[in-house]
This record gives structure tokens, sequence and C-alpha cells, in this order.
């Protein structure tokens, strides 16, 4: 009972949904829809620790084909794994560590088949923000870094659309207005990926019998928005996707008989959401949704492995902003109640672990595989609230401060976790908004402080011995940030940030169970450059340099992160002249991880009497350093028979450097086998629009 009473006290706050006595809407000439949020604008009070990527960097991006997440390893301190495999790191962090969501909806995954393209459409994404660490109460559910995808909510058309036609995919988008109230969009995507796996086994060594299935996936989104009063507004969306795909594993690949033979994979996911927004100019701004999620996630390898799990989520979500004596205080609070069955399966197998070189995901007692199928409603409760205030302003100086709570209850643990999180600001200096050429002033300084907290996932609580007695892991950020407008087209900014990690749950061989025992750190630093000059020319600069540490055990010793990358450089530009658009992007970061070879044992399996080599690794080491060029070209066609659109071509890796992937072993344990990352790839798509 005392979890229900914390929980109610913090989201007792009233929840203004709003009454207008004027309904009218006001009479929009032409057929633009003008549906846009209510952006208060409140000077210091509004500051956010988050990064945000607009329409138009993503349409314009080079090196992605046009992907609006792939937009994000530009980012100082967020990377992707490689060029195959879009798991982002976020300052060190690992992919269980992030949290998508795109329009308030929970994004099951957010790459096709690990990398290949991600799983919603670049057209209407309006802006995406990037929350890499140290932010408020705002965002809770199990994470420390938050990427928040909004799409567009209007149009200047009454009817339009887009195809685009590449090489390993083609996908329509179509949207529409609905008078003078209303917009609307539906758009789905399709691959048709043969050809370019006839190609692999050629550009990159790949034998003929690996892929007995050619990848293939879909995913789909749509929304509909409709002004209902000048203060209320309704939003019904939808998204879904779906990745499947089969590789056979011979002896060239994996030395024991039981794990050879077909690897298939299957992950689809859907999510629909009702959401209820209500604003009001100064005063305050809310929002509550109802949604519901479905995702499962199915792995079938080897000799009878199996690894299946599922999980629904129907979840209640309200938010609210309210502005007290405008613009000097701003109160938030919100909720999530959260309903979720989940479901797993387990033929003597567990997911991949970051960390253990030498994995082996089979569960195994006495020889036999252990069979788990376990059923169980789970539920979480989260509320919070927080309060910015303006607390000080005179002689050029103006300080402010966030301070919020966010509590969360889950029931399989039964644990109530309570995290304080805050900020406090200052800017120095008057503000120069008319100022041209180079200015010192003002600068804006800020530090963060964030507790978070992530629940176990479902399957450490039940594969395995009994595992009940796992308590939530721990994270604890500090960061220091400065921003800074150098001149009117100019800005940088720098952040400094350390990371506290404690009681990360991996799986330990000797108990066959998982436990609270791993922990960590990170401390890093970024630093970024942004130049515009109108929209003709935009210039860009990052680095990075993040060391992320982790300590399997208390009998281990610390260790670097395996998707953690020290040193990272992005240089970029855009420019643009008439109907043609020029794009360069240049990367330098760190090699991968990799245990070197020391020696190699006999093994004698005890039950099969199989004998088979097993590797003795030495010294966990790093690849020769990664860097790409990568070149864009767009040309714009006004108009063609009725019909606008454009031709893109891109060169990825220009130079054909030769970057490493991984290094893996021959079968008998004797040498290193280097396995390279993309070649030079030509990469051209047609859009058209209408």
């Amino acid at each position: 009972m005392k979890h229900f009473i914390v929980f109610f006290l913090i989201i007792l706050p009233f929840y203004a949904f709003g009454q207008d006595d004027d309904i009218e809407i006001d009479k929009i000439s032409g057929d633009v829809v003008t549906l846009p949020p209510v952006v208060v604008e409140s000077g210091r009070i509004d500051k956010k620790p988050k990064r945000t990527i607009m329409s138009d960097t993503i349409s314009s991006a080079v090196g992605t084909g046009g992907d609006p997440l792939r937009v994000l390893d530009k980012l100082p301190s967020v990377g992707v794994l490689n060029d195959f495999v879009g798991i982002l790191s976020v300052r060190g962090g690992g992919p269980e560590d992030n949290i998508y969501y795109f329009d308030r909806l929970p994004l099951g995954y957010p790459f096709h088949l690990y990398g290949i393209v991600s799983t919603m459409n670049a057209e209407v994404i309006n802006n995406i923000d990037v929350y890499p660490g140290g932010y408020g109460v705002e965002f809770g559910s199990n994470s420390q870094a938050v990427i928040d995808i909004h799409s567009r909510s209007r149009t200047d058309r009454s009817v339009g659309g887009k195809l685009n036609l590449n090489p390993v995919y083609s996908q329509g988008f179509f949207e529409g207005s609905i008078g003078n109230r209303g917009y609307w969009y539906v758009f789905g995507r399709r691959s048709y990926m043969g050809p370019l796996f006839e190609l692999l086994h050629v550009l990159l060594e790949i034998e003929n019998d690996l892929v007995t299935e050619v990848p293939r996936f879909w995913s789909y989104q749509g929304k509909f928005v409709y002004q209902l009063t000048k203060t209320h507004r309704l939003v019904v969306n939808a998204l879904g996707a779906n990745d499947v795909g089969e590789l056979n594993f011979t002896s060239d690949e994996v030395s024991e008989s039981e794990l050879r033979g077909p690897l298939s994979l299957e992950n689809p996911f859907d999510s629909q959401g009702i959401h209820f927004y209500s604003e009001k100019i100064d005063t305050f701004k809310s929002v509550l949704s109802l949604s519901r999620s479905f995702s499962r996630s199915n792995l079938a390898y080897g000799d009878g492995y199996l690894y299946r799990d599922s999980e629904s989520v129907f979840s209640l979500r309200g938010d609210v902003q309210y502005w007290v004596k405008f613009p000097k205080t701003l109160l938030e609070s919100g909720f999530d109640l959260s309903i979720l069955p989940s479901n797993l399966v387990s033929v003597g197998a567990r997911p991949l672990e970051e960390g253990d070189w030498d994995f082996d995901f089979r569960l195994k007692q006495d020889g036999e595989k252990i069979y788990t199928d376990i059923s169980q409603n789970i539920h979480r409760i989260e509320g919070y609230l927080q309060a910015t205030q303006d607390l000080f302003s005179a002689f050029y100086t103006d300080i402010y401060a966030t301070l919020g709570i966010r509590a969360a209850y889950y029931n399989l643990t039964d644990n109530l976790s309570v995290q304080p999180r805050g900020l406090l600001g200052v800017t120095i200096g008057p503000e120069k908004p008319d100022t041209v050429g180079f200015s010192l002033l003002p600068v804006d300084l800020r530090f963060m402080y964030g507790n978070y907290v992530q629940s176990p996932r479902f399957y450490q609580l039940v594969l395995g011995r009994d595992n009940f007695d796992i308590s939530p892991s721990h994270a604890t950020h500090y960061v220091l940030a400065l921003e800074k407008n150098l001149t009117a087209e100019t800005r940088v900014e720098v952040a400094g940030y350390y990371k506290d990690l404690r009681d990360m749950i991996t799986y330990n061989l000797t108990h066959r169970r998982y436990e609270n025992q791993r922990t960590g750190s990170v401390r890093g630093i970024e630093v970024s450059l942004e130049h515009d000059f109108g929209d003709a020319f935009r210039g860009w600069l990052a680095y990075s340099f993040t060391l992320s540490k982790r300590q399997d055990s208390t009998k281990d010793k610390e260790r670097e992160f395996m998707f953690g990358t020290p040193n990272v450089l992005s240089v970029g530009l855009n420019y643009k002249i008439e109907q043609f658009e020029f794009g360069a992007t240049w990367q330098y970061k760190s090699g991968v991880l990799y245990a070197t070879l020391e020696d190699r044992e006999r093994y004698t399996n005890p039950f099969t009497k199989n004998q088979t080599w097993i590797p003795v690794y030495g010294e966990i080491v790093r690849s020769s350093p990664y860097h790409r060029l990568d070149l864009r070209l767009h040309y714009s066609i006004r108009s063609i028979f009725g019909l606008k659109g454009g031709l893109t071509l891109e060169l990825w890796n220009a130079y054909n450097r030769t970057n490493i992937l991984q290094v893996r072993y021959n079968a008998n344990y004797t040498k290193e086998v280097p396995v390279a990352q993309l070649p030079l790839v030509p990469f051209l798509a047609i859009n058209l629009e209408f």
C-alpha cells in the first residue's frame, strides 16, 4: 500500500486539460493547415540537456542514404558499432541504456536487420531530440539516454506524396490535409535484397551457402491529426515493422557440430496510440496518451536451440507543463501506468551478452538443454514532479535551476525506486541578438545531476536458477556543459561528464543465474562547432574522448567496454547552389576491441567424447583506427511531367579504406582472421514527389 501512496502524492497536482469558451476555429486561407504544437518561449527557463536535429539536416546528411537515424552518429559521443550494425552507444553506454520514442509511442527497435535502414520514414520527421544523459525526470522507463522522434503535424498541400527507389528497398509516402482542421499521412516500405546478397559474397568474401534465406523486412507508419477546438487536438498514430532472415552455419563458421545448421531470425513489432493534446499559450500544455505495443524476438539455431520472448505493453501516460508567473516558474508533472503481459520460451539458450569474448549461448544441466516456458503479467507505475525557476537576475547574470524527482514501482522485484535529478545554470553577459562579429558574451554554463534506475529484464529473472532476488541497476550522471554563440552564424558546445554504474546484471556461469555483479564508470569530454551561412553553406566539427570501463565481478579486472570508442572525430560540410547540393563527411575513430590469441587447448566433450580445440585468449587490444570519407551529390528536379523530385548519388568510403569489422580466428585457433567493413560503395536513389 505504501507504494501507491507515494505514487499518488507524485501525480496529485491538478492536470488542467483546459476549457476555452471560444471554440471557433480561425479560418485559414488556401489549403495551408496550421496545426503546430504551442511552443512557449520563456528564455533561460526552457533549457534542456538535449541536442536537436531538424528535418533539413536529416535530408542533407552525407553517407546515410537518407536514413534519419544514421545521422545521429555525427553527434559527439554518439556512435554506431560499425558500418553494418546500427547499435547506438551514447556517451559510453550500451544499447540497453537507450530508449526510443516516436510521437510518444515506444519504438520496438530502431533499425531493420540491426543496421541496414531505420524503421521509420525520414520524410515525415520534423525533428529528433537526443537526451544523451543528465536529463530531467520527464523521462524514465529504464533508460540513461533518450532518442525522442517527432513527426510533423501539418502540410501545405491538399494531397501529396513521395516515392523512393534504391538498391535495397522501395517505399511510398502519402499525406494530405483535412479541410483547415486536420492532417494525415501513411507510409510503407518493403525490401528486395536478393540481388544485393548475390553480390555480397564477391564484395566481402562471404560463402555462397551462408545466406539460405535472403533477409527481408517491411515497415509502416500512419498518423491522423484533428484540431477539435483552439485548445484541444486529437492525434491517432500507428507504426510497425518486421525482419526475417536465415543463415546456415557450417564447419567453416563453427567448430562444434551441435551449433551448425540454420540460424533463423524474426522480429515483429507494432504500436498504436490515441493522444489528447491540450495547450494554452503562456499557461499550460498537457498530453494524455493511451497506447498499446507488441514486440517479439525469435531466434532458432543449431541443434534445436530456441530463444523467443514476446511482450505486450498497455500504457496510460500523462504529462503536463504549467507556467506560474510566466515565465519565471515552470511546473511539470506526469505519470505512466503500464501493464506488460510477457512470455519467454527457451530451449537451452540465452541472449548475447556484452563482454564475453567466447560467448556460449547454451544453457545446459547434466548435458541436457534447460527448457523454460513461462508467462507473467508485469506492472510498472511511474510518476514525477519537476520545477524550473529563474532564481536570480542582475548585473548581466541570470541563474536558473531545475529540481525534480521520479518514482517507479516494478512488481516483479517489488521495488520502489526514487530518482532525484536536477540542473543548475548560469548565463553571464547581456543578450546581443543583433551583434555582428565575434563576441565572448553571453555564455551559458550548466551543471546537471541525475540518478537513473533500470529494472531487470524479464529473461534475467526467469532464465537459469531462481533469480527473483535481483535488484535494479543504478547509474548516477554528473554533467558540466557550456554553450556559446561565437557569432550569429557560429555556435560552440563543450560538455564533460562522469557516470557511476552499479549493480549491473550479468549471467554468472558458476551459479547458472543472473546476478547484480557488474560495476562500471564512464568519463569523457565532447566538443562541437557549427557554422551556418544562410541556406547555402553549413559546416560542423565534433570530437569526443570517452573512457568507458566495466568490472564484471569483484574477482575480475577492470576492462574497456566493448561498445565504447575512446576517440571520435567527425568533420562535415554541405553546400547548395541552385538545383545542386554537395556534401562531404569524414570520420575518424578508434578501432574495435578484440581478444588476441595466446594459445589453444584440446577439449573433450564428456557426453559426446568429441574433441575440439578451445582458444586461450591473451590481451584485449584495439584494431587499427577507423576512418572513412563519404561524398554526396543531389540534383533537385523542379518539374518534369508535373512531378518534382531528385536524384541522389552517394559514395560511401570514397577512398576505399579497409576498416576492421572484427577479428575472428581460424577453425583450429592458430591465427587471427580480420574481417573488413564496407568497401567503396556507390549508392543511387531516385525520389519522385507529387
